[in-house]
């Protein structure tokens, strides 16, 4: 099993594409990567004993081959080439399983995690719900990982999803409830309990208030109009917090009445009006 620079020789090609075109600026020729990539991967090439790149990895249909050579590729540092990248997710399912088992081992390297995720999440399915649950949901700190799968739970949640996790809701860390409210409030209808757990967080997290009250304008509950309000005379609401809390309040239908409240000296309000 031979691994390929495919990066350096796309490099190598652009290279000379650019050569027999010397007067193009470099912002012209982004515009032509698309064009580029697309003909280098459809030109016989030498190093690849006459196969087309965009073709090489088609000879391999196993998926313990498929990952092998995504691991391989992730090992030498080189970038995964996209042809591999899409016979994996042509190849379909039966990469499934040993990719999540990529996915989901935080000792594995990020970057072929990453790629392992973005696969499985590409091919779909119950097993990348699934997956992106258990990266939402188990991970110790912060990461684009939990991120980027409450992100991809959103594109598809249902009441089913939204029941499992608020099920889950109160066992979880405060930044892994703050993904689920996120995901939740993507559901229709929405699930009982979600106003009331923006409410709590609203009122016990002041540095999110922000956070907390876009996501009650979004939840179009006019029930939120009123502790809204409360919350947008307290003392030490900042600027930033004050105006989403406004806009949350006009999302409502809540009226919006003239407010001679000064932020001189806020930082965020400062900001802004030095922009």
């Amino acid at each position: 099993m031979k691994i390929y620079d495919y990066d350096t020789k796309f490099f190598e090609y652009a290279s000379g594409w650019m050569a027999l075109h010397p007067n193009m600026k470099p912002e012209e020729a982004e515009l032509h990567y698309n064009e580029m990539m697309s003909s280098w991967l459809d030109i016989p090439a030498k190093w690849l004993d006459g196969v087309k790149p965009g073709e090489y990895f088609k000879r391999y249909s196993e998926p313990k081959d498929l990952i092998k050579l995504l691991e391989e590729y992730d090992k030498r540092d080189f970038g995964i080439p996209e042809p591999l990248y899409a016979r994996v997710v042509e190849v379909g399912a039966p990469c499934v399983e040993p990719l999540v088992r990529i996915a989901l081992n935080t000792d594995r390297r990020e970057n072929l995690r990453g790629t392992a995720i973005a696969i499985v999440q590409e091919i779909g399915g119950e097993a990348a719900r699934q997956m992106d649950m258990t990266l939402m949901l188990t991970a110790k700190e912060k990461d684009e990982f939990a991120d980027g799968a409450a992100e991809h739970l959103k594109q598809g949640a249902d009441s089913a999803l939204a029941a499992e996790l608020m099920e889950k809701y109160d066992s979880l860390k405060p930044w892994v409830q703050d993904l689920v409210l996120d995901v939740c409030i993507e559901v229709e209808p929405v699930p009982e309990q979600l106003y009331e757990r923006l409410i709590y967080k609203l009122h016990n997290s002041a540095q999110n208030r922000a956070y907390y009250a876009s996501l009650l304008g979004e939840l179009g509950d006019p029930r939120a109009i009123e502790p809204l309000r409360e919350m947008m005379e307290l003392s030490d609401v900042d600027y930033l917090d004050y105006i989403e809390i406004r806009n949350a309040i006009g999302m409502l239908g809540g009226e919006l009445e003239d407010d001679d409240r000064s932020f001189s000296g806020d930082e965020g309000y400062e900001a802004l009006r030095n922009m």
